[in-house]
This record gives structure tokens, C-alpha cells and sequence, in this order.
């Protein structure tokens, strides 16, 4: 959806360039408020804001901190040293926000302290330190927590000015937000990964390898064969859980499972991956021949 910027809504101080805070830079300003400055720490997020958004000046936090909004989007180790390092700054008036998942408004107390609204606003996106990412957060929901009424239309308020969906989140349950969040994408992620590997190994020549033992070199079919069957188990898997499974599990094909395991083996490949990835799937389904089998492999 392309954004008509309208007239300047508020004046942002984003702190830090890196690849969320440079993303927010870039629909902040195309959704019509004003980049005042942003933090770039090191020259590796000096260059990428002089490349994405060259229009905004680079500035200290003691500028950034005293925009009308204040964006923490920085590693959660950092988060608690910046805001207490912002809280020198802020004063009544002011809304500050952090990006982070893991934690809520509780992380913002020193700003809250100073009279600023606090605001812990998490896209729950991946970011690729990319133009897509701006792109990306177009209709991206948002993990919203306010310790206030007033906080909460104000955060609700900013993250539809992004064109983004507000998804409340309780204080109390922000690390479990973060939790499944990094459950659902990094790990499968990692599945995914090990998957590519194994596709590797299959459509590999005879005898060529990859420089770590069991690595095999990228074959570019691999992307082909796996992009739209993931594609469509992340879509059923969020729409309707385990409703639309297919595959041997779903059936207590034992001897299927079996026969992916020594196919596997054969070829060289780990299949522990296979295997963890497959106990629960057979135990939320109730295949218990195929769970004895990955229990059991001498069965």
C-alpha cells in the first residue's frame, strides 16, 4: 500500500540505527511525522542510516531524547542503561517507546519517573536489514502494552498512523509473548535450515560434499522444491493449528516415518532435527505407532 504522507504529526528522536530503528525511521516519516535525528552509535549504523534514510541528521541522545516521541529501538541488554540515560532528558508531555518484545512498560520506569508516557510497542515481524522491512510493516501487528488508559489510545492511535494492527499484551505476560514469538520464528527458522541441508544432501551428486563433513554444498532447486509447501504449513499452522496436517504423522504411519529416518541416515544427514520436531507432532495427534518408532529406532 503505497502512503500519502500527510502534514507532520509528531517530532520522533529515534535511538538507535540499527536495523529496527533505521525501519521505523523510514515509516515514520513516510506516514507523515518528522524524523527529527537519529542515534547512530557506530559506523556501521552511521553508514546504514546515511544509506536508508539520509534525510535524517545523526544526532546524540541528548537530541534525540528530547523529541516529542522517543524511540528506544535498541538490543534488550541495552534497554535498561538508554533509558535511564534518557530519563536525564525527558519531562512531562513526552512519550517514550521501546521496540522490545521481552519486556513492557516496567523497562521505562526512570522515563515514567521524569512525567513521559511510557509505551512498549514491539512489531512482531523479522527484520532483514533491508528496504523490505519498511515495506514489511505495512499491516504488521504490533505487541502493545500501556500502564495507562491514556497510554493505550496513544499507542493505538501511533501504530495505526504506521498502518500497522495494535495487539494487546499484558504486563504480566510480556516474556511469554516474547516466547512464542521467538519459538514461532526462530526456531522454525531452524527447522527450516536443517530441512534446506537435507534437501541438499538429496539433490547433491554422488559423492560431493560440502567443506563440514555433513554439509552439503547450496543447491539452488532446494528454494524451489521448499518455498511453497512452507509457505502454505505456516499458513494452516497459524489458521488452523493441526487441522489441515498431512503427512505420515497424522496417518500413525509408522512405516513411513521408518523408512524417512533410514532415508535419511543413508545419506548421511542428522536426523535429530527429524526426530524433535516429530515426538511432539506425534504426541499432539495421538499417533502412537509412529511415536514408538522416533522413541525406538530399533523398532
Amino acid at each position: 500500500m503505497e502512503r500519502v504522507a500527510p502534514s507532520p504529526r509528531l517530532q520522533v528522536g529515534i535511538i538507535s540505527a540499527g536495523r529496527v530503528g533505521v525501519a521505523l525511521a523510514e515509516v515514520f516519516a513516510a506516514s507523515g511525522h518528522r524524523v527529527s535525528g537519529i542515534v547512530a552509535p557506530s559506523e556501521r549504523s552511521r553508514r546504514r542510516a546515511e544509506h536508508r534514510v539520509p534525510e535524517v541528521p545523526c544526532v546524540d541522545v541528548p537530541t534525540a531524547a528530547r523529541a516529542q516521541l522517543v524511540v528506544l529501538a535498541v538490543p534488550d541488554p541495552h534497554l535498561s542503561g538508554v533509558a535511564q540515560q534518557v530519563a536525564e532528558y525527558t519531562h512531562d508531555g513526552q512519550m517514550v517507546m521501546h521496540t522490545s518484545g521481552r519486556f513492557g512498560c516496567a523497562a521505562l520506569q526512570p522515563v515514567t519517573d521524569t512525567g513521559a508516557l511510557p509505551l512498549a510497542l514491539h512489531p512482531a515481524m523479522m527484520f532483514t536489514d533491508t528496504p523490505r522491512d519498511s515495506a514489511n510493516l505495512d499491516g504488521c501487528a504490533w505487541g502493545v502494552t500501556a500502564d495507562s488508559k491514556i497510554g493505550q489510545v496513544a499507542a493505538e492511535v501511533l501504530i495505526h498512523s504506521l498502518h500497522g494492527r495494535p495487539v494487546t499484551i499484558p504486563e504480566d505476560r510480556r516474556a511469554a509473548y516474547h516466547a512464542v514469538l521467538a519459538h514461532a520464528a526462530n526456531h522454525t527458522t531452524a527447522l527450516l535450515a536443517d530441512a534446506a541441508t537435507m534437501m541438499d544432501a538429496v539433490l547433491a551428486s554422488d559423492g560431493v560434499d560440502g567443506p563440514a563433513g555433513n554439509s552439503w554444498a547450496f543447491q539452488p532447486q532446494t528454494a524451489v522444491l521448499l518455498q511453497q509447501i512452507t509457505q502454505e504449513a505456516a499458513r494452516t499452522g497459524v489458521a488452523s493449528r493441526l487441522a489441515e496436517l498431512t503427512g505420515p504423522i497424522i496417518r500413525d504411519d509408522a512405516n513411513a516415518v521408518r523408512g524417512h529416518l533410514a532415508a535419511l541416515e543413508e545419506l548421511g544427514v542428522s536426523t535429530d532435527f527429524y526426530r524433535s520436531a516429530a515426538i511432539p507432532t506425534a504426541r499432539q495427534v495421538g499417533a502412537a505407532d509412529v511415536l514408538r518408532v522416533l522413541l525406538d529406532p530399533d523398532r
